[in-house]
């Protein structure tokens, strides 16, 4: 990695021109400025090609790749399919960068050739102001499949971490190549664990993950969609939990051993966590109140099971990752 290396920012959005707009004048303001900015637009978004058809020129290099199929994984693979560079850095349309965001992330990349991905925190603001609140352990996964993000909380010195958050997370092209977010992988808009899934797989291929606290972008979304509620009371949306549910286990049953798969069914069924209770938790959030506390625990088992259903055997009845190179257009 040198210093002359071509750098992509890739932006998925759908339309929320309101974000989008601060998103890329925080780009316009990078002391590494961008050598290209991949807008991964739906060719019915007709409020955002207007918004960036009417944007006055300020020199930032952008470009729009059209995606007609719905879903952040297909919009994030045709922002790959037309990647050319060096670096790919991934960030919300709803986030704005800090000035030297890019610049960090390029310093990383040349200290050491063996660091394949780049992330940092994404200090979240809800409407009323951001949450400063402080976590050390941060992209942890456990042996037996907890795991611990707390990427927007991270504070201290750059660390090596298991996996990045898509909101502000960077890949080496090397380390990425032939690489595609898992099209198995259920939902319409942004589905759950696309991150986490691309992350674990750089890191299975034997890359570094690294998380920088300093590597920072402001977030300004309304909520976090499904992950904000799932582990509060009630159950908005069933069918978009159940979807989350799968994808969480598909995404942790990929990458473990016979022995840890087994570890994490028992894991999984008798305790789990929160957002993906098992029987203990179930009862937990009952206790505490929660009306869809053992509904939760039905959805996320049956998501489960048919996950475990699919690999059973080393059966790989679902179709393998990254068999096809999505199209761009």
């Amino acid at each position: 990695m040198t210093k002359t290396s071509l750098i992509s920012v890739l932006i998925c959005t759908y339309k929320r021109p309101d974000a989008l707009l601060p998103c890329l004048a925080g780009l316009a303001s990078q002391t590494r400025p961008p050598d290209d900015v991949i807008l991964v637009v739906r060719q019915a978004d007709s409020a955002t090609h207007e918004a960036l058809a009417s944007r006055p020129p300020d020199g930032l290099p952008w470009r729009i790749v059209p995606v007609h199929e719905a879903g952040l994984v297909a919009a994030r693979n045709a922002g790959l399919a037309a990647f050319a560079g060096d670096i790919v850095v991934f960030c919300d349309d709803d986030t704005v960068a800090s000035p030297d965001w890019l610049e960090r992330i390029c310093a990383h990349y040349e200290s050491d050739p063996s660091i394949g991905g780049v992330g940092g925190r994404d200090r979240c603001h809800d409407g009323t102001c951001f949450d400063d609140r402080k976590r050390e352990v941060v992209g942890h996964l456990q042996w037996w499949g907890r795991g611990i993000g707390n990427h927007h909380l991270g504070f201290g010195a750059a660390r090596r971490v298991d996996f990045l958050k898509g909101a502000n997370m960077s890949f080496r092209a090397e380390a990425v190549r032939g690489r595609w977010f898992d099209t198995r992988l259920r939902g319409t808009g942004a589905q759950a664990d696309d991150d986490l899934s691309f992350s674990l797989s750089v890191a299975r291929a034997g890359w570094k993950l690294l998380y920088d606290p300093q590597v920072l972008v402001n977030h300004f979304a309304a909520c976090d969609q499904l992950r904000s509620y799932v582990a509060r009371p009630g159950l908005p949306d069933p069918v978009s939990y159940g979807e989350t549910c799968f994808n969480h286990a598909l995404t942790l049953w990929e990458q473990m051993g016979p022995i840890q798969r087994l570890v994490f069914i028992a894991w999984a069924t008798v305790i789990g966590v929160g957002n993906y209770p098992g029987l203990l938790q179930a009862v937990r959030h009952w206790l505490r109140r929660d009306p869809a506390a053992w509904r939760k625990f039905i959805i996320n088992q049956a998501a489960h099971r048919e996950v475990f259903t699919a690999f059973k055997g080393q059966q790989r009845r679902m179709p393998k990752l990254l068999l096809k190179t999505p199209k761009a257009g």
